[in-house]
């Protein structure tokens, strides 16, 4: 009709490729699957012939803490792992419940009053694990995935879970 306005179209929107957004998809896709990659549990371990079959969690801290621990008989020694920022942060979380100054510190004051056995440092994981392996009395922890290539160590039970 003569009278009625024309509806006005708006103009027609310019699609954009979708390379874009598969892009970022097909990003996103990866980092959820490098991340899961990264999942990890960490183990309490000791020698495949250890007779140590528990250590309770006040056990381990005190171990780690330079006292003197006896377990089945045997007295154990503590091997601190360094290795791994991400599992010696863990290891401070979740085994002495500490920060890192503050455990060093504690460790300090404790060597210095009664000359108590500092836990021996590794900076490999090889050579913590070739020490655990070699030694019945050595008490360490590491990621599971580490532990379970060799057969010369034994997993006393998981200590954290990503």
């Amino acid at each position: 009709m003569p009278g009625d306005k024309e509806k006005i179209r708006p103009p027609p929107v310019k699609r954009r490729h979708t390379v874009k957004s598969a892009r970022s998809v097909l990003i996103g896709v990866l980092l959820l699957f490098s991340v899961s990659a990264h999942a990890d549990s960490v183990v309490l371990i000791v020698t495949a012939l250890s007779p140590i079959r528990e250590l309770e969690s006040g056990e381990l801290r005190k171990l780690f803490m330079g006292f003197r621990v006896v377990s089945d008989g045997v007295p154990l020694r503590a091997a601190r792992n360094l290795s791994d920022p991400r599992l010696d942060k863990i290891f401070l979380q979740n085994v002495v419940s500490l920060s890192a100054l503050v455990y060093e510190r504690q460790l300090l004051s404790r060597r210095l009053r009664e000359a108590s056995a500092l836990p021996t440092e590794f900076m490999s994981d090889d050579e913590l694990l070739d020490a655990v392996a070699h030694d019945p009395r050595t008490v360490s922890y590491a990621w599971a995935t580490a532990a379970a290539k060799r057969s010369d160590v034994r997993v006393l039970r998981i200590l954290w879970h990503d």
